[in-house]
């Protein structure tokens, strides 16, 4: 009878001692319990939404992740791989011959590399925006992923945007990526809508940040002299604008009026296929259709939250102005910051950069191969002089190269050691979900056995009584 006796004050002191220390938690502690928990059950609700699918549903997202699979296959392949080798190599062959030009055929010349003044403070704000490039495009996908799972993935994100912009930046007109990207989320648990929706719905908000920027530029580069003297540049940067503003235009036109949007695409690819521009006429019209569908859906989705429409349009937007204010710092690189009229050189590099994009936006090679570098050294050549080569660096490792590196890092990483990673990561937590059902488990059957011993001694008690 003393056991059991010390047994049940040991037991009651446990208790008092957990619910001392509930009480104790402050109002902080307290908070971040009560958004966990409300986090959980959403949580819970949307993989109840994911599994109630009807099967019509489960089989149409699973042929989407087919595809996107194949895809993904066809960009990985020995052929593509060569391909991609060979666009590489023209980039830098343009980049050489770019170099032989200023130093034998231009007026101007190109500063030796050991003369060159390097401003570091310029250099550290150059390196500074580059980051902050790539951490509003993480923002974005982290964010899109979030609302979807309400789990928070921060490498993943970082991880699978670098893969979107390398596999961009090495097949013509940024077509490679989001294929990509999607195949590499699903690898990753994610669930296959959220895992074709993110891509998608990146490269709309991109598009349409996009899409109004440039808008903005390309009238205000009307009025700056050293802009529209160069005439090659204004004309293509107002040609891509036209075809970028006008694709946009139109895959919204279709989303909306759906009857007529089918007709009219009907009509384009039967032009392009008596043009013998497209080969398969069935398989073209289907695609681009399901394109279509997509996009519908995925407005339709954000149609619901008009805050996340805002927060990731002002997230690209704010992005897209990161990325045009870069060739003001390059320029600082060399030439110091201006001590007046800083602003309005900020102002003329910013729309330069702008439109630099859209000259390069329609040209077929990837990442804009020698639009590029051909529109950046015609206009900046008015700013830098014989430094414009240096300047054309700095800029295509900030817009091409590091995304090809980054690619790479990653590419290798996962194939010697994240994948493996990964893989362990997933049994663990299999794992210790295990243990955590055994261990309720345990305490169920403890507790049950408490019950039935303190009910014991209640009747031993009265039966002594």
């Amino acid at each position: 009878m003393d056991n059991i006796d010390e047994k049940v004050e040991v037991e009651k002191t446990l208790e008092d001692t957990t619910e001392n220390s509930s009480q104790k938690k402050n109002v902080f502690s307290r908070l971040i319990d009560k958004h966990a928990k409300k986090k959980e059950q959403k949580r819970k609700e949307l993989e109840e939404t994911e599994a109630s699918r009807s099967p019509e549903e489960k089989e149409e997202i699973n042929e989407k992740i087919e595809e996107a699979n194949k895809e993904a296959k066809k960009i990985n392949s020995k052929k593509q791989k060569i391909i991609n080798i060979c666009f590489l190599f023209l980039n830098i062959a343009l980049v050489v011959a770019i170099l032989l030009w200023n130093l034998l055929g231009s007026d101007e010349g190109i500063t030796p590399i050991s003369s060159l003044t390097i401003n570091g403070w310029a250099f550290f704000i150059y390196l500074l925006f580059t980051a902050l490039m790539i951490f509003l495009d993480v923002m974005s996908v982290h964010r899109m992923i979030y609302r979807k799972t309400y789990r928070s993935r921060w490498p993943l994100s970082y991880k699978s945007l670098a893969l979107l912009r390398y596999y961009d930046d090495i097949t013509p007109l940024a077509a490679g990526g989001q294929a990509f990207m999607a195949t590499y989320l699903t690898g990753r648990d994610v669930p296959g809508s959220t895992s074709l929706s993110v891509p998608m719905a990146k490269l709309v908000f991109q598009q349409i940040s996009w899409i109004v920027i440039c808008a903005v530029c390309l009238i205000c580069s009307q009025f700056i002299p050293t802009i529209t003297s160069n005439t090659f540049v204004t004309v293509m940067s107002i040609i891509g604008f036209v075809l970028g503003f006008f694709m946009q235009a139109f895959i919204i036109f279709i989303s909306v009026s759906k009857n007529v949007g089918r007709k009219l695409v009907a009509w384009c690819v039967k032009l392009l296929h008596k043009m013998h521009l497209i080969k398969n006429y069935e398989k073209k019209y289907e695609s681009v259709m399901k394109f279509v569908d997509d996009y519908q859906s995925i407005m339709r989705e954000y149609g619901k939250s008009i805050g996340e429409i805002i927060y990731q349009v002002l997230i690209h937007a704010v992005r897209q102005i990161v990325i045009y204010s870069i060739p003001f710092f390059i320029y600082c690189v060399f030439m110091g910051f201006p001590a007046t009229g800083g602003w309005q050189i900020y102002t003329e590099l910013f729309i330069s950069a702008a439109l630099i994009e859209l000259s390069s936006s329609f040209f077929p090679l990837p990442a804009g191969t020698g639009m590029n570098e051909v529109t950046f050294q015609m206009i900046f050549m008015v700013y830098l002089g014989d430094q414009t080569f240096w300047a054309l660096l700095l800029w295509r490792f900030a817009t091409f190269y590091f995304n090809l590196i980054q690619g790479v890092s990653i590419i290798t990483y996962d194939t010697l050691y994240g994948n493996r990673k990964y893989r362990w990561i997933k049994k663990r937590l299999a794992l210790q979900e295990e243990s955590q059902i055994f261990k309720q488990h345990q305490i169920d059957l403890f507790r049950a056995e408490r019950n039935k011993r303190r009910k014991k001694e209640k009747t031993l008690k009265i039966t002594n009584k």
